[in-house]
Parts: C-alpha cells; sequence; structure tokens
C-alpha cells in the first residue's frame, strides 16, 4: 500500500488571479441549506485505485491507493474491504456514503460502464456489482466529470467566480471551468451554471481523430497529445531504444524526460511535445469556441510541466479562436487527487 500525504485544501491565491472574460451573471437564488456529510471517495484507475474520506470543505484525509484489480469481483471486495477500514481510521458512520468514479463511458442513471477500455470492461452492471457488497449508499459516476466537480469546486475554481450548484443544497459553489487531465488518455468535462455539461459522451476528446503531425497516419487524439503517447512518440520517432529517458512504472518511456529534456532546449524533444500540444489545441480551441471561454484546467503529471506546457499549449489555443477571446490555461490545484476527491463529492451529493 502507498500512502500520499493529502493535498493542501488552502483555498489557491495569486494577486494576479485571472479573471474570466465572461460577462457576470445574475446569482441564481439560494436555497435552504442542508447540513452537508462527509463521505468516502474512490478513484479506480487503469493501474491504480485512490481512496481518501473527504469533508465538506474537501479536505482529503488518509488518502492511499492501491493495484486495481482487472476481474469487476474482486474491484468490488477491494472497494467494500478498504471503505470498512477508511470509515474505521477516519471515525465515520456505518452510513458515510461512498463515491466512485471509473473510466469510460458509464450511464450514471443505470450504473452501467458501456465501455472502459483501459479496464477490458464492457455493459458491466458495476453499480449492482457494487451495492451487493456495500452496506453505505452508493454514487457511481465518470472519474474526468468527478474531477472536474472537484476542481470546480475546491480547486482551480477558486479563483474564479463561484455559482450555487444546480439541484443540490449540500453541494458547494462550482465555478464554470473546462477540466482535462492528461495521462494515460485524454478528457474533457465542462463545468457550466453548477452542473457538468453534456450526457454521459461528453468531453470523449481523446477518441477523436486527428492526424499525426510528422507521419500523416490517422490516430486518435490520446495516441497523439497524451502523457503516455508523448512518451511514446519519441521513443518511435526519436530513439527507438528509448534509452536515454525515464521511463514510468510499466517501463514505458515518460513524457516527464521529454518535457525536462525541452525545456533544455533539445529540438527532437521539443518536435515531439509541441507537435502533441499543438494537435491537443486544436480540440480544445473547438470546445472554447462552442461552449464560450471558460477557464481552462490542465490535469495529470504533464500540467507540472510549467509553463513550456502550459504557455505553449495557450498558444496553441488562442491561435485558433480568431476574434474569441483566450481563455486563462492553469493547472490543476488538487493535482492526482482531483478524482477521488470529487468522487467524495458525488457521494455526498447524490448516494443513494
Amino acid at each position: 500500500m502507498t500512502s500520499t500525504p493529502p493535498p493542501s485544501t488552502t483555498p489557491p491565491t495569486s494577486p494576479t488571479a485571472p479573471s474570466s472574460t465572461r460577462p457576470a451573471r445574475p446569482a441564481r437564488p439560494a436555497r435552504p441549506a442542508r447540513p452537508a456529510r462527509p463521505a468516502i471517495g474512490v478513484d479506480v484507475g487503469g493501474t491504480r485505485t485512490k481512496f481518501g474520506a473527504v469533508s465538506p470543505d474537501g479536505t482529503l484525509a488518509v488518502p492511499y491507493s492501491l493495484p486495481t484489480p482487472r476481474d469487476p469481483r474482486a474491484l468490488g471486495a477491494m472497494i467494500a474491504e478498504q471503505t470498512a477500514r477508511l470509515r474505521e481510521q477516519a471515525h465515520l458512520a456505518e452510513s458515510t456514503p461512498v463515491g466512485v468514479a471509473v473510466p469510460g463511458i458509464i450511464d450514471e442513471e443505470r450504473e452501467v460502464v458501456e465501455l472502459a477500455v483501459n479496464l477490458g470492461w464492457e455493459q458491466l452492471p458495476l453499480g449492482a456489482l457494487l451495492r451487493d457488497q456495500l452496506s453505505a449508499p452508493l454514487a457511481l459516476g465518470h472519474d474526468v466529470r468527478a474531477g472536474g466537480l472537484a476542481e470546480a469546486a475546491w480547486g482551480a475554481g477558486r479563483l474564479f467566480d463561484q455559482r450555487p450548484a444546480a439541484g443540490s443544497a449540500e453541494a458547494p459553489p462550482l465555478a464554470d471551468l473546462i477540466f482535462v487531465p492528461i495521462g494515460t488518455g485524454i478528457a474533457a468535462a465542462v463545468v457550466h451554471d453548477g452542473a457538468v455539461f453534456g450526457d454521459r459522451f461528453t468531453g470523449e476528446i481523446g477518441q477523436v481523430r486527428v492526424e499525426e503531425p510528422y507521419t500523416g497516419r490517422t490516430m486518435r487524439l490520446e495516441e497523439v497529445a497524451s502523457a503516455s503517447a508523448i512518451g511514446r512518440r519519441f521513443a518511435e520517432q526519436i530513439d527507438p531504444d528509448a534509452r536515454s529517458l525515464v521511463t514510468t512504472d510499466g517501463g514505458r518511456p515518460a513524457a516527464r524526460a521529454v518535457v525536462d529534456r525541452a525545456r533544455e532546449g533539445d529540438a527532437d524533444a521539443e518536435r515531439i511535445l509541441f507537435s502533441a500540444l499543438d494537435t491537443l489545441g486544436q480540440a480544445l480551441a473547438t470546445i472554447i469556441s462552442s461552449v464560450g471561454t471558460l477557464p481552462v484546467v490542465i490535469g495529470g503529471g504533464l500540467a507540472e510541466g510549467g509553463p513550456i506546457v502550459l504557455d505553449t499549449l495557450r498558444e496553441s489555443i488562442s491561435g485558433r479562436l480568431g476574434v474569441v477571446p483566450t481563455p486563462p490555461v492553469l493547472p490543476s490545484s488538487l493535482g492526482m487527487w482531483a478524482g477521488c476527491q470529487g468522487a467524495g463529492l458525488m457521494g455526498m451529493v447524490r448516494a443513494s
């Protein structure tokens, strides 16, 4: 079991915090407040599953992660065991709700994972499976949408105007933003007017077909611009043995090594990194021109690359927007725990 210190929940501050380019709107009438409740957040990933106790103010306690079982029933048993452990460690009641966030295409109403490629799941009734093993109230949802909600409530969203959440008196206020985690894949969540916008297919931008900048091959966006793709493309096109790259736990070339090389002025690394960010910028410019100039919050390890990543991406977006103002592009404040905190938020507001 690995343990990571909980992320800071101090509201991000900046003397020059970016302001939204959108005009101010009338505030939604306040609803009578109901007492908020803590929850347990579970963020199921392709390789590891994160757990943590989430307070109503977003504070994350007892965060840790474990390898994700490939078998859904083994996963359900692990979640049941670990949530019981968390309740004891965090002194939570037996009735403390559990929110579970998973990747893929999720029918949240039926609690069915229609497709999760990285986990090998198709038409999996995960909600029913988990309810068989959990006695506590449960909410099941999409990992990126959950992360977007957490970021809008407790992360980078605190730099912008926040409005009451739609449909729940227990939910914290939310800022309008576009959350884009970049890891083994790419997806996006649009938080607008107090809710996540769209249906279960919305935000699957990693599946959009694009042209690989140098080979001309048609590929999925996440095969060009995800963190894993950046390392892989460097290995394929520049250094077939990838001997000069630090590798990930799975032995794959690491994007962070390509970013470090590009920062040092390595022309080959710059070519791979900048072409990936330029391709991603095309997709994000289309989203921005459709939903409005919402702040773009980049999550995942690539966001830690600093200005060479964020400024390059912003320039790519800006160059395609024409008369549309370019929104702020900034890193996630919650980091790798956004999905876990968002899962807890789902549990707080809609577990049953």
